[in-house]
């Protein structure tokens, strides 16, 4: 009941989720390639041999993104790629992260993280009443083992790359924060100046969700936050068709 996969289809869209490298069924690194710049080399190219596929059918592509994920997005749009990119849409992504999380990533062993059921509650949902009874345990098939390279780089390289990265976005964007994230340090002004990064962007949605945590999609408003991503995907499509001045 928490799938984006599900709501697209119910509501006409045609969605792919792709597993990134070393997630799921896709391949993993070499550990020296573990990196989102070499995630986004290889996701750019695979969405491009899905768009030479299907691209009679649709007027182009926005790319989703979450966390890691987001990041992830942001580098595909800042490499300008050949296949029509019309809009991403990010959440859960920040540039400054507390002392507890960056202390709490350092300390990990090498190796893929395996967060326990404590620990995501800890770091990916808010106050109970913004969840469904049970649903931290419901959500334990969604969670993957993380390459600590990715852990270390969220906190580490990418809050330094962050601003440049979203300077080369050149398609709309779709930022949403949230009220409950533990694992940025979150503020109205620092979502507006993170969505001021994208000075390129021809349009920049900025948004502090409240009622959620970082895990959106699994709180009780997670149905709003991905009828937004989807009404943002409408949007971009829409404006393809809107007159030049």
């Amino acid at each position: 009941g928490h799938s984006l996969l599900d709501a697209a289809t119910a509501n006409g869209f045609d969605l792919v989720a792709l597993d990134r490298p070393c997630y799921g069924s896709s391949d993993p690194l070499p550990e020296n390639e573990v990196s989102f710049s070499r995630n986004a080399e290889i996701l750019d190219a695979a969405i491009g041999a899905l768009w030479k596929e299907r691209e009679g059918e649709h007027p182009g592509v926005v790319v989703v993104g979450h966390s890691m994920g987001a990041a992830i997005a942001m580098l595909i749009a800042a490499r300008q790629p050949d296949w029509p990119l019309i809009g991403v849409s990010l959440s859960g992504i920040h540039d400054t992260a507390p002392p507890i999380v960056r202390s709490a990533w350092d300390s990990m062993p090498p190796g893929d993280v395996v967060f326990t059921p404590d620990q995501r509650r800890m770091f990916f949902y808010g106050p109970d009443w913004t969840l469904e009874p049970g649903i931290v345990d419901r959500a334990e098939i969604s969670a993957s083992p993380i390459p600590l390279a990715e852990l270390v780089e969220v906190v580490g390289t990418w809050p330094e790359a962050a601003a440049s990265v979203a300077g080369q976005v050149r398609v709309p964007v779709q930022y949403v924060a949230f009220e409950f994230e533990s694992l940025w340090t979150i503020t109205p002004e620092s979502v507006e100046s993170f969505g001021g990064y994208f000075h390129d962007a021809p349009v920049v949605s900025t948004e502090l969700m409240a009622g959620t945590g970082h895990d959106v999609d699994h709180h009780r408003l997670g149905q709003a936050f991905q009828l937004r991503q989807l009404a943002f995907t409408l949007e971009c499509a829409a404006s393809l068709t809107r007159p030049s001045d």
